[in-house]
């Protein structure tokens, strides 16, 4: 059956271009680092080097090698944006399955705080709970971005689970003498796997975006190099205006292209599981 699913998921052509766009990308954060071994923010030549065949993406302001602090920042963008997705899917399905499942005063007070959250403008939320942290590792960007995206995982979730929990497989369960917590963590979440795996993907890829958003604003992490914050640094000494295209079109390329093959790769699974996209 898997094999099945695997060839079949693979005659779309979104998905093929998708994985092998994120694939890339992703050996490059993941391998790059020990094939290139330069430390990302030490001064290794003259400032604003174009680039060359001893440093193949040039050097920013400080003499600092573009090609480390790129491999790296693919590094750690990725690491974001996969601890964020991370806890704020977690977040979305518990809040959503027992939500849903629970019904009653637990599901009306689950989505008032879902609700407050979700009117609530993110990135103001992120704004606020950065500026107060002055010390910013990858984890705690990630965990300040993973706790303000969760909400319409939550909703998309209590929504399927409305529908599941009225199946006949739940009725079985119950007259089995099956516990809530089992059969909300054994039969109704793995009927979710795909769409759950979908969200996942999405919010990968805002976890990404909005990375690189805070440290755009100077509110990205204070430790270490990510996509984000070669992107500050580069608005920031103007390179845009003084023709430094090294320093930012390759790190802002690859946001895009990664952040564009999640949506293609969430796209294409949607598709595979919706009989409807498919025009079947």
């Amino acid at each position: 059956m898997i094999p099945s699913l695997i060839r079949d998921l693979f005659k779309i052509k979104k998905l093929d271009i998708s994985i092998a766009i994120f694939v890339a990308i992703t050996l490059a954060g993941i391998i790059g680092p020990i094939l290139y071994p330069v430390d990302p923010t030490t001064i290794v030549g003259p400032a604003e080097h174009r680039p060359s065949t001893r440093y193949p993406l040039g050097t920013d302001s400080w003499g600092r090698d573009l090609l480390a602090q790129l491999l790296h920042g693919i590094r750690n963008s990725l690491g974001v944006g996969i601890t964020a997705a991370s806890i704020a899917l977690a977040i979305g399905v518990t809040v959503g399955v027992v939500s849903g499942f629970k019904s009653g005063l637990i599901d009306s007070f689950l989505m008032l705080i879902t609700e407050i959250i979700l009117i609530l403008p993110s990135i103001l939320l992120m704004i606020l709970i950065a500026a107060y942290l002055k010390e910013r590792s990858p984890f705690l960007v990630s965990l300040v971005i993973g706790v303000t995206s969760w909400p319409w995982v939550a909703r998309a979730v209590r929504s399927q689970i409305l529908s599941l929990k009225t199946r006949e497989f739940i009725d079985m369960s119950r007259m089995a003498g099956l516990s809530d917590l089992r059969i909300m963590f054994e039969d109704l979440i793995p009927n979710m796997a795909s769409y759950i795996f979908m969200a996942f993907v999405l919010l990968m890829s805002g976890a990404m975006i909005a990375e690189a958003g805070l440290s755009m604003i100077g509110l990205g992490v204070t430790r270490g190099v990510s996509l984000g914050i070669i992107l500050y640094w580069a608005q920031l000494l103007e390179a845009v205006r003084r023709g430094l295209w090294w320093w930012f079109i390759p790190p802002g390329a690859c946001l895009v292209l990664l952040a564009t093959s999640l949506l293609l790769l969430s796209t294409a699974l949607d598709e595979y599981f919706s009989p409807r996209l498919r025009g079947g």
